[in-house]
């Protein structure tokens, strides 16, 4: 399996969290372990590029992908297509 660079891992995270998802639909989809997930998580939330919202009981978490999230998509799938056709 090749292993993928960071940024591609949280662009993975981004198109996952697009429509809203729980943490553990983002581990599935994500293909991370929970500590790798983590460490993403943390800087996108931190980075503003993922909101966190809780449920009424504030038990169960979502999340989705910001504006500025959304932005970094389109730059990566930008560069990503330049990339391939230079290749």
């Amino acid at each position: 399996m090749k292993k993928r660079s960071s940024p591609d891992i949280i662009a993975t995270i981004l198109e996952a969290a697009n429509g809203g998802i729980g943490k553990t639909g983002l581990l599935t989809k994500a293909n991370l372990t929970s500590t790798q997930l983590k460490k993403y998580m943390d800087f996108l939330l931190e980075k503003e590029f993922l909101a966190k919202r809780e449920d009424r009981s504030g038990r169960h978490s979502a999340y989705k992908t910001t504006g500025l999230g959304l932005k970094y998509l389109a730059l990566y799938n930008s560069i990503k297509s330049v990339a391939y056709i230079n290749a």
